[in-house]
């Protein structure tokens, strides 16, 4: 049972990551929620009577609570009458959700869906940084056959990093790590540090002038190239401390990467409470499991 909250244009960003640093995304099971079914029926009586607001309620409530199938449907019903770009973003984040949840084979219509959505709503509005945020992952990891482009993603980014430096520099070092270019991503992380130590190091949940997916990428990379303990455990802590469903990345990932700082940093006990942590919202988290065992054993 959850509450209603507005749905941010940033519900998804990236779509996967193949490299060795890759951190699932947040899922939900909408099967399971009585209150959401409870709504979804109520509004689709409403349906009917083809009033907008409804259609669009019907689109929100489903991708609130993650029915990616429903919320592409009425979406695209949206699109009929009213081509906003908003809306093609939000069917290419279904799409691109839907297409995480299924079977490879049955993935590549929900792929291609994704990245034509979200290259109409760039091209619709260029300067939408939210809209390059997700165009940029999309076209970097989908193969050729299917539409994808390295070089365009590169190109895309170019025209990030002018309209948002900060961000741009986050998703270049991204694509260094899908090329698996990871000296070359650390680099790029180091200059975000320095840049981002005084906007992290004094603002707090509430006043911190980082996305919160940016927030977690600081804090996985301190831990994984280990650099920067200091603000990346700051900037994970804020990542934490004011965790929300409107959140991309899990809660329990966030806590054993905070473990990782701590552990890179000399600070055993605080590593083992992270883990912990982690463990007691997935029990069966392997990663988590196995880092935990090797500290153990040393």
């Amino acid at each position: 049972m959850i509450n209603r909250k507005i749905i941010s244009l940033l519900l998804f960003i990236p779509v996967l990551v193949f490299s060795q640093f890759k951190t699932p995304f947040e899922s939900y099971d909408y099967e399971k929620d009585t209150e959401y079914k409870q709504q979804l029926t109520s509004l689709k009586k409403s349906e009917k009577k083809g009033a907008v607001e409804v259609i669009e309620s019907i689109a929100a409530l489903s991708s609130e609570y993650q029915d990616w199938e429903t919320a592409i449907a009425y979406y695209e019903k949206l699109i009929e009458d009213y081509p906003k770009a908003e809306y093609y973003f939000k069917v290419g984040v279904a799409a691109a959700r839907k297409s995480l949840e299924v079977p490879q084979y049955r993935s590549v219509p929900y792929i291609v869906k994704a990245r034509k959505s979200v290259l109409k709503a760039h091209e619709m509005e260029p300067k939408n940084v939210t809209f390059l945020n997700l165009l940029i992952p999309l076209y970097a990891e989908i193969p050729i056959f299917f539409g994808g482009s390295y070089t365009y993603a590169e190109q895309q980014c170019k025209l990030l990093k002018n309209l948002d430096p900060l961000g741009g520099m986050i998703m270049q070092a991204y694509l260094y790590e899908v090329r698996e270019m990871y000296s070359e991503a650390k680099s790029e992380f180091i200059q975000v540090f320095t840049i981002s130590e005084n906007k992290i190091s004094s603002f707090d949940t509430r006043g911190s002038q980082l996305t919160r997916d940016q927030l977690f990428k600081l804090g996985r990379a301190a831990a994984q190239y280990k650099i920067y303990f200091e603000v990346g455990g700051r900037a994970m802590d804020l990542y934490i401390d004011d965790y929300g469903r409107r959140d991309n990345y899990p809660l329990e990932w966030a806590h054993f990467y905070r473990a990782k700082i701590y552990f890179n940093n000399d600070q055993l006990t605080k590593a083992i409470k992270s883990l912990q942590r982690a463990l007691e919202i997935n029990p069966n988290f392997e990663e988590c499991l196995a880092f935990l065992k090797s500290i153990e054993d040393e």
